[in-house]
């Protein structure tokens, strides 16, 4: 699932909101707040993406798995980067060689 998923098919839902399934039970709703391009290259894809969270509890590095209701189910490593005043942030970032004959995406 998750190679599928390019920079584009997250930017294009910036702003909507993701289930992410806690550990011990329940859920917490992460909004994705940013979607970022690395310098790609035409072997090498990067970008990262981030979500805000409720400031608490604050979610340990880890993977865990989300859910968005036109992405689908998906386990990412997300990292927490601290609060920024309406809540706590977290990244999780792509970096992977390209389907062979692939070019880099708009």
């Amino acid at each position: 699932m998750l190679e599928n998923l390019t920079s584009g098919s997250f930017a294009a839902h910036k702003n909507t909101a993701f289930r992410m399934s806690l550990p011990g039970g329940g859920t917490l709703r992460l909004d994705l707040v940013d979607v970022e391009e690395r310098e790609n290259s035409p072997k090498l894809e990067q970008f990262s993406i981030t979500f805000r969270g409720p400031a608490t509890p604050v979610c340990p590095q880890q993977i865990y798995r989300l859910e968005h209701e036109k992405l689908g189910v998906m386990e990412l490593f997300l990292v927490p980067l601290g609060p920024d005043g309406a809540g706590m942030l977290y990244q999780s970032c792509f970096n992977r060689l390209r389907k062979s004959g692939g070019a880099a995406p708009p």
